[in-house]
């Protein structure tokens, strides 16, 4: 640990299901206290306001940073998305929130004291891969460090996020429940239809596949989203590319079993259930599908490209 080195913590202590502020008052700033850290605590209160203080941040040091995100996986989200040169930016993550599909994608303990102690350490660096997703409707554009996907995986988002029972589940370990839970009802009710999908690999050569009754595309820079949910198995955050994996083409009772052979990670057995190892993926639809990123979702849109920015973000594990 360099003893000029100053840590910003960026912390949401809704985290969760509002295990976030327990943590940092009885097991992080005690620590910090007594290893005679020099550090800086920001708290978020409203949604997106990580987002504001990662920008708040950029602004006013011109040096390199050391941000360390105490949250969850829309967290580190937010701060991702409020980073203007990720050249000056160390992170640490310490994950207290319900799915952590970040945490479990990296190794990193999900014991708070120790992922701590391995931030202060800092003994190794990973230069990782992050994802952006292009919404061509107004131009704009969000970075993700697990996944964006648009379809049946970013509706059930919508319908998981928050309430009771969700809370509860991720107080039991069962965030994935919520997810799956969601996605079964909606198997019914999703809009399927055509869908041009242009594939890039890193030398630029585009490979281009049509397809009907498209269910869901994920781009993953992680093996599993949704709380562990293993959706591309071989997925790496340090290839240079993203695995995105796509189901299409059957009827709505095979896609009932297809989601209990996915929960059970027999992906060989789903009928349509491809994924595709590229640099980027332009999506193009015949319908508005909603879209998210590391499970935050902003609308429906029916043309996006989802790509890999490689080697972008240092992160310390």
């Amino acid at each position: 640990m360099s003893r000029n080195r100053i840590y910003y913590f960026i912390l949401n202590t809704n985290a969760g299901a509002g295990m976030g502020k327990n943590i940092w008052k009885s097991i992080l700033k005690p620590e910090l206290i007594r290893c005679g850290v020099h550090y800086r605590a920001y708290l978020c209160t409203y949604a997106g306001h990580a987002t504001v203080l990662a920008k708040k941040m950029m602004a006013e040091h011109d040096g390199e940073l050391t941000i360390v995100v105490v949250g969850g996986d829309g967290t580190f989200n937010e701060v991702l998305n409020g980073i203007s040169d990720f050249g000056r930016v160390t992170f640490g993550f310490i994950p207290v929130g319900s799915a952590n599909d970040l945490g479990y994608g990296l190794g990193i303990s999900g014991d708070p004291l120790q992922s701590l102690r391995r931030i202060l350490r800092c003994g190794r660096i990973l230069h990782m891969d992050i994802g952006k997703t292009t919404f061509h409707r107004d131009g704009s554009s969000r970075y993700f460090a697990i996944s964006s996907g648009i379809g049946l995986d970013a509706e059930a988002c919508v319908q998981s996020y928050g309430g009771r029972i969700k809370n509860m589940l991720n107080r039991m370990h069962l965030g994935m429940l919520s997810y799956l839970l969601n996605a079964v009802r909606l198997v019914f009710v999703q809009p399927l239809g055509l869908a041009k999908l242009v594939f890039t690999d890193a030398r630029g050569r585009e490979r281009v596949i049509k397809v009907r009754r498209l269910y869901f595309l994920a781009g993953m820079n992680q093996p599993c989203e949704g709380g562990h949910l293993m959706m591309a198995p071989a997925a790496s955050a340090c290839d240079g590319k993203l695995s995105f994996a796509m189901a299409y083409g059957f009827g709505r009772v095979q896609a009932l079993l297809s989601l209990a052979l996915l929960a059970l990670r027999r992906h060989e057995h789903i009928p349509g259930y491809e994924v595709v190892n590229a640099r980027k993926c332009r999506i193009m639809l015949a319908d508005n599908l909603q879209v998210h990123t590391d499970g935050e979702t902003f609308g429906s849109h029916w043309d996006i490209t989802v790509e890999c920015l490689p080697k972008k973000l240092q992160i310390i594990l």
